[in-house]
């Protein structure tokens, strides 16, 4: 069943744009974008255990890598990218091994990731190199797949999305299912001192757990860049950002693969649902944190794991796991056997 949902779900999103008018492919493509940024998020969040709001940093310095590069410098827009992810996954590794090093809580490192991603806010907001409060705005004229920008067309760049996007998803789930290094992070995540025990290196897949998710969260930064042509610290370093990334695969469901990316497409839809009733910009914020609040609050209810988790029961309740059941065995009757309660024998195999 989920196979077959998993393949009209590419159907759907490979034809989407020969059928949408030209506003709703934009909105496809946030939905992507808000897919992509939950899904890396996953990586270190969802499998480590290691709930971040610093991804909203990483989310922030992939799109300022861009305009500050590519729209400022002139560098190519791919290189620019790279950067953003070098360095956002430099940032994440230290803050992990920072924290791993004093000992931290989950709860303090969540407060930790927190502090930091107002910090780097707070930077972003004063650095004239960023643009200061006003931001930057792309001037540039080039198009095309080279310079990933298309000006009157959201179309291609909806593509690009969805291939990294399912690009990034093959390569975590293999990471999940085919490495040692993917295999222990769930230890990891249920108690770091057992998976010591057991000869994990906590500290160091912490680390990397953390480089990763938050390098890879610079590309959804950078393609919303390039999409509204225009960044500041307040439309892609605040903290509710942060905050989107972790209550939406914690909605979807933090311990699958499918969670984040069904929530970040529902998030995505959601805002467009209020807009559409007239929900003014400023206020689409405050109504989408409400609306986290209420599924949270549902889920706790029905069943504390994620939307994909529930479905996957529901899959189980209507059409069974399909594994055939192993017959009861029945013991040997030793109705017949002969008495040796008092064969010395006997006594030494009990001992």
């Amino acid at each position: 069943m989920n196979t077959l949902v998993v393949a009209v779900a590419l159907v759907v999103a490979v034809a989407f744009p020969l059928f949408a008018e030209a506003p709703m492919i934009g909105v496809g493509f946030v939905a992507l974008v808000f897919a992509t940024r939950n899904l890396t998020w996953n990586i270190a969040g969802g499998f480590a255990g290691l709930l971040s709001v610093a991804h909203a940093s990483a989310f922030g310095i992939g799109a300022f890598s861009v305009a500050v590069l590519t729209w400022g410098q002139g560098w190519n827009v791919w290189l620019a990218i790279v950067v953003g992810i070098l360095l956002s996954a430099t940032i994440g590794t230290v803050v992990s091994l920072i924290m791993s090093r004093f000992g931290v809580s989950a709860l303090f490192f969540t407060l930790g990731t927190l502090a930091l991603a107002i910090a780097v806010s707070g930077i972003a907001a004063s650095w004239s190199v960023t643009g200061g409060v006003d931001g930057l705005q792309n001037l540039t004229m080039q198009e095309g797949f080279l310079h990933l920008q298309w000006f009157t067309d959201a179309t291609p760049l909806y593509y690009v999305a969805l291939g990294f996007l399912i690009l990034l998803t093959v390569g975590v789930s293999f990471m999940m299912r085919r490495t040692r290094f993917g295999r222990s992070l769930p230890f990891i995540r249920e108690d770091p001192v057992v998976a010591a025990s057991m000869g994990i290196k906590v500290v160091r897949n912490q680390a990397i757990a953390m480089a990763i998710s938050m390098g890879l969260t610079a590309i959804p930064g950078a393609l919303m860049a390039q999409y509204t042509n225009f960044v500041s610290y307040d439309s892609v370093l605040t903290v509710e950002v942060g905050i989107a990334m972790l209550v939406g695969a914690i909605i979807g469901g933090s311990a699958t693969l499918a969670g984040p990316i069904v929530a970040g497409i529902g998030i995505a839809v959601l805002e467009e649902l209020m807009r559409s009733f007239a929900v003014s910009s400023s206020n689409v914020s405050s109504y989408t944190q409400i609306a986290y609040a209420i599924c949270v609050i549902l889920i706790l209810r029905f069943g504390g794991a994620g939307i994909v988790p529930l479905w996957n029961q529901l899959i189980v309740r209507l059409f069974g796991t399909g594994a055939p059941r192993a017959p009861k065995s029945e013991a040997p009757s030793d109705r017949h056997a002969p008495d040796r309660s008092h064969d010395p024998g006997m006594v030494s195999e009990h001992a």
